[in-house]
C-alpha cells in the first residue's frame, strides 16, 4: 500500500519545509506494530495521527528527521493526502445541458 502524503513543518533552524513523502511497505508496518493495527483497517479511517506518523517514520527513513515523533509533530503546519476523495462529496448539480 502506497500513500502520497504531503506535510509541511519546521526544521530545527525555524525553516519551513514542503515535503511530498510515499510510504513504502516497511513505513505501513512500523505503523502497524506502533498501532497495533492491520493495514485493512484503514479502509474504515484512519485519523491525523497516523497520518502524520506515516510521513515521520519516512522522513526518518530518508534520514531527512531525526527528532522523536513528538518533538516533530509539534512542529508540522499541514498535512494533507491530496489522492483521498473527501468523504462525503457533494454530487454535481443538474444543468440545463444534462
Amino acid at each position: 500500500m502506497k500513500l502520497n502524503i504531503q506535510v509541511a513543518y519546521l526544521l530545527p533552524s525555524g525553516q519551513k519545509v514542503n515535503e511530498t513523502v510515499t510510504t513504502t511497505i516497511a513505513t505501513v508496518a512500523a505503523w502497524e506494530r506502533k498501532f497495533k493495527r492491520r493495514v485493512s483497517d484503514m479502509q474504515a479511517g484512519i485519523g491525523i495521527d497516523d497520518i502524520a506518523y506515516l510521513a515521520w517514520h519516512k522522513l526518518t527513513a530518508d534520514k531527512k528527521e531525526s527528532r522523536d515523533y513528538d518533538a516533530w509533530l509539534a512542529t508540522v503546519d499541514e498535512i494533507n493526502i491530496p489522492d483521498v476523495e473527501a468523504a462525503n462529496p457533494t454530487e454535481a448539480a443538474a444543468s440545463a445541458a444534462s
